[in-house]
C-alpha cells in the first residue's frame, strides 16, 4: 500500500523505516499556499450542500445568496504562470580551451600549405599537356617550344585587281629568309572548279580571307599580311630608288637590257607583260624586283632605307632579308588551260614539300593547311641532331612545336610515340619521312603536341 510521506518540522520528508530507506525530500520552509485554499473550498462546498439540505441530506429551501469564500475567490482568480527558462550564463572561455583553439589552428594552417605544396609540385613535374625546361640545352631533358618562323603575306592590288602576291619568311635572328612567290592565277584549293587568288581578291575578300587563301595555297601558316597599293610601292622602295634590274625581254616600257627603276615605276613593272608570254615570266620580273630592292636595302647607311615600323610589317622584314641571305623563288606549279583562252595554276604538292623546307624551315599548320604537330628529342646527345633531321619531318607535312633532349642518350633505335590513337596514321607517315625507327603508342592527354619523335643512333 502506497503511503505519503509524512512532514517534519525541518521541511524533510522522510519514508518510514524499510520503505526506500534513506529517501529525504528536502521541501521549502513554506508552501505556496495552494493546497490550504483548496481545502477551504472544498469545505465550503461540503458547508452549502449540508446546509441546504437542512441537514438530512434533503436539498431545502434556498435561504439567501450564496456568498463564496474568501479561500474559493482567492483559487478562481489564481493564475498559473509557465517556470521562466533559464538561460545559462556565458562564461569567458577558459585558459585551457584557448590553448587548444590556437593548436588546432595553427595544424591546420600548416596542414593546407603543405596540400598546396603538394599541388604545385604535382603540376610542375606533370608531363601531361606540357614539357620540362631544363636551362642547359645541353642536359639531358632539356625542352623548349621552337619559335615558328616569321611569316608575311604581301598582297599588291590597283584598280581592284590583283597585280601579284609573295610570302615573305625570315630566317633565325631576322638575319635572311625568303621570298616565294605566288602567281595570282593560282588556285587556293586542290581540285577542279577551285577558285583562284585573283578571284578570291575580285570578290571582295578581306585580309583576313587572302591570309586564309595565301595558307592554302603555301601550305604554310601565315602571321600577317600587307596590302600594298602602287602608291604605297613607291613609297617604300623611295629612299634607296632607282633600282638596277638586268632586263631579259621587251616589255611595254622598259626595254631589254639594264633599266633603272624609279620608285615611280615599280607598279608599272610588276604589272608589265608581254602579248602571249606565260604568266610565269611575270613572275621572272617580280623576283628580279624583290632581289634588287633588297640588295639596295642591304647596301644603304639609311636607318629609314625602309620606311615605316622597324619591328612588324614590312619595315621589319625587309631589313631582316637585308641582314643576310636571300633567297627568291616561285612556287612550283603546273600550268594549265581555264577552258575560256585563259591560264590557271595548280600547285604541285609535293615539290612543294621540298622547297617550303628550304624557304620556311619551321612552318606552322592552319585549318587550311594542317599538320602534325612534333615534339622532337635527342636520344644519343648529339648537339646538331634535331637540326640535321627537321627538314625530313617538316617535308612530311609536319610543325615542329617542341624540341630538346631525352631522359636518357641511349636511345638506339628512334621512337617515333603517337599520343592518341588517331594520330597513329600521322606517327606512321612521319616514320616513313624519317626513315628508321618505330611506331610506339604512348596514349596521354596532352594538347601542346601529337607525335614524340625520340632520335635514336639509327637517324
Amino acid at each position: 500500500m502506497y503511503r505519503s510521506p509524512r512532514l517534519v518540522p525541518l521541511g524533510t520528508v522522510t519514508t518510514p523505516p524499510g520503505e526506500g530507506d534513506g529517501l529525504d525530500l528536502a521541501l521549502p520552509e513554506r508552501g505556496t499556499g495552494v493546497r490550504a485554499a483548496r481545502r477551504a473550498a472544498e469545505a465550503a462546498k461540503t458547508a452549502g450542500r449540508t446546509a441546504g439540505a437542512g441537514g438530512d441530506g434533503v436539498p431545502g429551501p434556498r435561504r439567501g445568496p450564496l456568498v463564496a469564500s474568501p479561500a474559493l475567490v482567492e483559487i478562481d482568480q489564481l493564475e498559473v504562470l509557465p517556470a521562466p527558462a533559464v538561460v545559462p550564463a556565458h562564461a569567458a572561455p577558459s585558459r585551457r580551451w584557448m590553448a587548444g583553439f590556437a593548436a588546432a589552428l595553427a595544424v591546420a594552417i600548416l596542414l593546407g600549405g603543405a596540400l598546396a605544396l603538394v599541388g604545385v609540385r604535382t603540376l610542375r613535374d606533370s608531363t601531361a599537356g606540357r614539357t620540362l625546361t631544363r636551362t642547359d640545352p645541353s642536359e639531358p631533358g632539356f625542352e623548349g617550344l621552337l619559335e615558328p618562323t616569321p611569316t608575311l603575306l604581301v598582297v599588291h592590288a590597283s584598280d581592284g585587281v590583283l597585280r601579284s602576291a609573295a610570302l615573305l619568311a625570315l630566317a633565325t635572328g631576322d638575319a635572311g629568309g625568303s621570298v616565294l612567290l605566288l602567281p595570282p592565277a593560282v588556285e587556293v584549293g586542290d581540285g577542279a572548279g577551285a577558285a583562284t587568288l585573283e578571284v578570291t581578291y575580285a570578290f571582295g575578300a578581306t585580309p583576313d580571307v587572302m591570309r586564309g587563301a595565301g595558307e592554302a595555297v603555301s601550305g604554310v601558316g601565315v602571321q600577317d599580311i600587307v596590302v600594298l597599293d602602287d602608291s604605297r610601292w613607291a613609297e617604300l622602295v623611295r629612299p634607296v630608288a632607282p633600282l638596277t634590274i638586268q632586263n631579259p625581254d621587251d616589255v611595254d616600257g622598259f626595254p631589254a637590257g639594264t633599266v633603272e627603276l624609279g620608285a615611280d615605276d615599280v607598279a608599272a613593272w610588276l604589272e608589265a607583260t608581254r602579248p602571249g608570254e606565260s604568266g610565269l615570266a611575270a613572275l621572272f620580273r617580280q623576283q628580279l624586283l624583290w632581289e634588287a630592292w633588297v640588295a639596295a636595302v642591304a647596301a644603304s647607311s639609311d636607318t629609314a632605307a625602309v620606311p615605316g615600323e622597324l619591328d612588324s610589317g614590312m619595315g621589319r622584314f625587309i631589313r631582316g632579308l637585308a641582314a643576310g641571305h636571300l633567297e627568291v623563288a616561285t612556287i612550283p606549279v603546273d600550268e594549265q588551260d581555264d577552258g575560256v583562252g585563259g591560264t590557271v595554276f595548280t600547285v604541285n604538292r609535293e615539290a612543294l614539300r621540298l622547297v617550303i623546307t628550304d624557304l620556311v624551315p619551321y612552318p606552322t599548320g592552319t585549318a587550311l593547311a594542317p599538320r602534325t604537330r612534333v615534339r622532337m628529342l635527342d636520344g644519343i646527345g648529339e648537339s646538331d641532331h634535331v637540326r640535321r633531321v627537321a627538314p625530313n619531318i617538316v617535308a612530311a607535312d609536319a610543325t615542329i612545336v617542341v624540341v630538346g633532349n631525352a631522359e636518357a642518350f641511349d636511345h638506339e633505335t628512334s621512337e617515333i610515340r603517337y599520343h592518341h590513337p588517331s594520330q597513329r596514321t600521322a606517327a606512321e607517315r612521319l616514320q616513313r619521312a624519317l626513315g628508321a625507327g618505330q611506331v610506339v603508342a604512348d596514349v596521354r592527354p596532352i594538347d601542346t603536341f601529337d607525335v614524340t619523335i625520340v632520335l635514336g643512333t639509327d637517324t
